[in-house]
């Protein structure tokens, strides 16, 4: 996700975000799925591993808006070593707190 490669594509996913948000009909089917799509599926895994339902979900919310922020970040500033720290800490965090 973080390949230079795919920063185009990256960039256009946000870029219709924004637009969906802003009320534009032709891009508000993307809000339709946007965290529910990947919400489930990870809560399952989350629930697999041993959390509890709840948290579980909150885990797999709090874990999709990271990465997903952490990606913008990364498109904004170029700052590739200072989003790889900030994931790494995240991680630190999320796994040390099981």
């Amino acid at each position: 996700m973080t390949d230079p490669g795919v920063a185009g594509q990256e960039r256009l996913f946000f870029e219709i975000c924004g637009r969906a948000l802003r009320g534009r009909p032709e891009a508000a089917p993307i809000l339709e799925g946007l965290v529910s799509d990947w919400l489930e599926p990870m809560a399952a895994a989350e629930a697999a591993a041993g959390a509890p339902p709840g948290a579980a979900r909150s885990r797999a919310r709090l874990g999709l808006a990271t990465v997903r922020g952490l990606l913008l970040d990364l498109l904004a500033t170029g700052d590739r070593a200072g989003v790889d720290s900030a994931m790494e800490e995240f991680l630190r965090l999320y796994y040390d707190a099981e």
